[in-house]
């Protein structure tokens, strides 16, 4: 199945594991359907995510405010670029980067917070709930660590 751009007609937040609450990112799944899942993430000022992969889930993550990114260890969006005005919009707003499955990624939100949005395609048959219990590398601190079982 192939996911395309008019198959979603409207958020669809599902009953089961809807949110996540994890060392200051709170995430909402704004929309699961089979093994295709997008959700957006809301981070607390100076939140570090560290590098790290997601062995089953392909992803889009997409820049909304505030946010670092690495990728490969790479930055691709910087402190400064995440804080880039363009008349009255976050300047690099909507920019997106391709994370395949054990792309090491990243990111630090701003002193002002930061959010952005994972478009995900669940792979090898796991079910889809949040990446952050599909995670390899260092975890974001013992919350992480316990709310997820890694």
């Amino acid at each position: 199945m192939v996911l395309k751009f008019w198959d979603i007609k409207r958020l669809y937040t599902p009953f089961k594991d809807p949110l996540l609450f994890i060392e200051g990112v709170s995430g909402v799944v704004i929309y699961r359907r089979d093994n295709f899942q997008v959700e957006l993430f809301i981070c607390q000022p100076n939140t570090v995510i560290p590098e790290h992969t997601h062995p089953d889930v392909d992803s889009y993550e997409c820049f909304l405010y505030g946010m670092k990114f690495t990728h490969g260890g790479e930055t691709v969006i910087s402190d400064e670029q995440a804080q880039e005005e363009i008349e009255g919009m976050p300047a690099y707003a909507y920019q997106t980067i391709r994370v395949k499955p054990n792309d090491p990624h990243g990111g630090t939100a701003s002193k002002n917070g930061g959010a952005f949005i994972s478009i995900q395609k669940w792979l090898n048959g796991v079910e889809p709930t949040h990446v952050s219990s599909n995670w390899d590398g260092d975890t974001m601190g013992d919350n992480h660590k316990e709310q997820t079982g890694l």
